[in-house]
C-alpha cells in the first residue's frame, strides 16, 4: 500500500488546511488500536481518525460515528488529560518521514499553558501513537516497546522521544536539474526503481517504478521526472487518485499513475481523508468482522463441543437402560423359584419359565441378602433404569433443540457480512444466556437491521433472515398466513419468506427462494441441497424455545442448488 512519505506530506497539508484554528472537543477509542479526535472550529466541527493497526496504519477525516466500549481504555483517559480542549497548532511531517506530528496548545494540570504533541508514525507493523510534552518525553503511547523489544528505541513513557532510525538517503527537493543530472549520470539503469529507492528519501517503491517506467531508460528523461516531483513536492502539488481494477481498489496515490497499465482506472478523489477511508474501507470493515466474530465462533464452538460429548454419553447411557427387561426377567425367576433357593446362596440354579423349553438358568445372587431382597433390588433397579429412560429421553431431545440452535449462531456468524451483523448476534447470545452483559445501568437501545432482500424471476419479494432473532421476526410477524416459508431438510439455516401478495408463485420462484434458503444454510457447499417449503400458517413456534426454532407441517422438499448471490 502506498502510504509513502509523499502520500503523507499531501495529506498533512490537507489536514493543517482543514484542521486550522480546531480544538479538541472530544477523545474516543471505539477501537484498541484506533483514537478519534473530535475536533472544533468556527468554520466546523471534524472527526480525525488515527488508526495503527498493522495492517493498514493511517490517518483521515471521517464522519463515520463509531460505536465506542462502556469503559475507555487507559491511553484514552490519558488523552483526554492533556487534549481536551487543547487548540490545535500545527500539522507537521519532520524530514519527509513516514509519521505526522500534531502539536497541540494545552492547559497542564496547573493551569498553565503548555504545548503537547501527538505522533503518528506510520511505518508498517511498528505503527504507533505516541504523546509527548514539550521536552518530548513521552507521556503515553498506544504500544509500548520496551529495551527487549527494541534495544536501540524503546518507547515508553517518562523516556525521551527519538525519531525512527532510517537509512542514509539525499533529501530529493533542492537539487538543481544539473545537480541532478550529474547525479543520475553515475547510476546504473538496469533496475533504477531499486537504485532511486536506495537514494532519495521520497522514492517509495510505486514511486520509483512510476519515474523508471515514465523515463523510459533515458537518463534526460529520468533526470526531467525527477526534477518534475521535486517541484510537485514544493508547490504542493498533489491529485488524490485511487487505483481501481476490475471493481477492486488496487492502491491509491498522490498523482495518476501510467505504469499500471491501460486496464487500470485513475480515479481522481475529492480528497486525500475520502481516498484513504474508501480505500481502507471494505478491508477494515472485513477485519474488524473477523475480530468481533472470533470469539463469538470460539466461546460456540466450545458450547457445540460440550453438547455434542454430553449427547454421546447420554445416548451411551439410554442404550444401557433399554437393557432393564432382563433385570425384571431375572427377578420374575427368582420370585418363581423363591422355594428352591436356599438362604445365603451366592447362585441359584432355576427354572427358565420364558424360554419355550424351560430349560434351567444360573443367576447371580448376593449372600448377604435372602431371594426375596435380591428380587427386590432387581425390582428397584429396573424402576430407576425406567425413570432414567424417561429422563434421558427428555434431555438427549432438549440437547438436540439446543444443539440445533448453537449450530445455527455458528452459521449466523460465518455468514455475517458486517459488524452490525455480528454485534446482533451477541445480543441475541446475551438474552439467551449464553454471554454475560457487559452493559451496566440502562440496556441500550437495540439496533434494527433489516434482512436481506431479493426479487424472484416472477416479481415476487423474497426476505431471508441474518440471524435467529431475524428468522422470528420474518416467520411469526412479518409473512402472512399464505406467504412461503422455506428452510433447508434437518440442517441449520435462514428462514425464508415468499411474499405471495394473493398471487401463485410459478414453479422458478419457488426454486428461487428454495435456492437461497439453502445458500444461507450449512447445506451452502453441496451441489444439491434439500430444502422444505410450507406455507407460513403451518410453521409454529413451540413454547420456551430459543430464538429461531420452529416445526411446521405440511411441507414438501425442493431438491435446488444453493444460491448465494444478491
Amino acid at each position: 500500500m502506498s502510504f509513502d512519505s509523499i502520500t503523507i506530506h499531501a495529506l498533512g497539508l490537507e489536514l493543517s488546511r482543514v484542521l486550522q484554528d480546531c480544538r479538541v472537543d472530544k477523545v474516543h477509542m471505539p477501537r484498541r488500536e484506533e483514537v478519534v479526535l473530535q475536533m472544533r472550529s468556527p468554520a466546523g466541527s471534524f472527526r480525525l481518525m488515527l488508526c495503527c493497526s498493522g495492517a493498514g496504519g493511517r490517518v483521515y477525516l471521517t464522519e463515520e460515528k463509531a460505536e465506542n466500549p462502556e469503559a475507555p481504555p487507559m491511553f484514552c483517559m490519558l488523552l483526554r488529560k492533556h487534549l481536551t480542549a487543547a487548540r490545535l497548532l500545527e500539522v507537521e511531517q519532520p524530514a519527509m518521514e513516514r509519521m505526522l506530528w500534531f502539536r497541540f496548545s494545552a492547559y497542564d494540570e496547573f493551569g498553565e499553558l503548555s504545548e503537547k504533541s501527538l505522533v503518528i508514525e506510520l511505518t508498517g507493523r511498528r505503527n504507533n501513537l505516541i504523546l509527548l510534552d514539550a521536552n518530548q518525553t513521552i507521556l503515553g503511547c498506544l504500544k509500548k516497546v520496551d529495551a527487549e523489544m527494541s534495544p536501540t528505541r524503546p518507547i515508553l513513557p517518562g523516556l525521551k522521544y527519538h525519531m525512527p532510525p532510517s537509512p542514509p538517503r539525499q533529501p530529493l527537493v533542492g537539487w538543481t536539474e544539473g545537480e541532478l543530472a550529474a547525479f543520475v549520470d553515475q547510476l546504473p539503469l538496469e533496475d533504477p526503481a531499486k537504485e532511486l529507492g536506495s537514494l532519495f528519501d521520497v522514492v517509495s517503491p510505486l514511486v520509483g517504478r512510476e519515474l523508471a517506467y515514465r523515463s523510459h531508460g533515458s537518463r534526460p528523461a529520468l533526470v526531467q521526472q525527477l526534477s518534475g516531483l521535486a517541484q510537485r513536492i514544493e508547490q504542493g502539488n498533489y491529485q488524490p487518485t485511487l487505483v481501481v481494477q476490475q471493481d477492486a481498489y488496487l492502491d491509491f496515490t498522490f498523482m495518476p499513475m501510467e505504469h499500471f497499465g491501460p486496464q487500470a482506472e485513475m480515479r481522481v478523489m475529492p480528497s486525500f481523508s475520502q481516498l484513504i477511508q474508501l480505500f481502507y474501507s471494505e478491508k477494515t470493515a472485513e477485519e474488524y468482522k473477523k475480530t468481533a466474530t472470533a470469539s463469538l465462533v470460539k466461546q460456540m464452538s466450545t458450547v457445540e463441543n460440550r453438547l455434542i460429548k454430553k449427547l454421546a454419553n447420554q445416548q451411551n447411557d439410554l442404550l444401557h437402560a433399554q437393557k432393564r427387561e432382563e433385570l425384571k426377567r431375572q427377578a420374575d425367576l427368582i420370585m418363581a423359584n423363591i422355594h428352591a433357593i436356599p438362604p445365603g446362596a451366592g447362585q441359584a440354579v432355576v427354572t427358565d419359565y420364558f424360554s419355550p423349553g424351560l430349560e434351567p438358568i444360573t443367576l447371580e445372587l448376593d449372600r448377604d441378602l435372602t431371594a426375596q431382597q435380591n428380587a427386590q433390588r432387581l425390582y428397584k433397579e429396573y424402576t430407576r433404569m425406567k425413570n432414567a429412560e424417561e429422563a434421558l429421553v427428555r434431555q438427549i431431545d432438549s440437547g438436540r433443540q439446543e444443539l440445533e440452535y448453537v449450530q445455527s449462531v455458528l452459521l449466523a456468524l460465518q455468514q455475517a457480512r458486517e459488524v452490525k451483523e455480528v454485534a446482533a448476534i451477541r445480543e441475541e447470545l446475551v438474552e439467551s444466556g449464553y454471554l454475560r452483559s457487559n452493559q451496566k445501568g440502562q440496556r441500550k437501545k437495540k439496533a434494527v437491521f433489516h434482512p436481506r432482500e431479493y426479487t424472484s424471476p416472477g416479481g415476487f419479494r423474497v426476505l431471508c433472515g441474518r440471524n435467529n432473532r431475524e428468522n422470528d421476526e420474518l416467520t411469526l410477524h412479518m409473512a402472512a398466513k399464505n406467504d412461503l416459508w422455506f428452510h433447508s431438510h434437518l440442517a441449520p439455516g435462514s428462514h425464508v419468506i415468499l411474499f405471495t401478495e394473493g398471487r401463485e408463485p410459478e414453479a422458478a420462484d419457488l426454486e428461487f427462494a428454495a435456492s437461497i434458503a439453502a445458500g444461507h444454510s450449512k447445506l451452502a457447499g453441496q451441489s444439491l441441497a434439500a430444502v422444505d417449503c410450507t406455507k407460513a400458517r403451518y410453521v409454529k413456534k413451540p413454547s420456551g424455545a430459543k430464538p429461531g426454532m420452529v416445526i411446521y407441517t405440511d411441507y414438501k422438499t425442493l431438491f435446488v442448488r444453493p444460491r448465494l448471490e444478491e
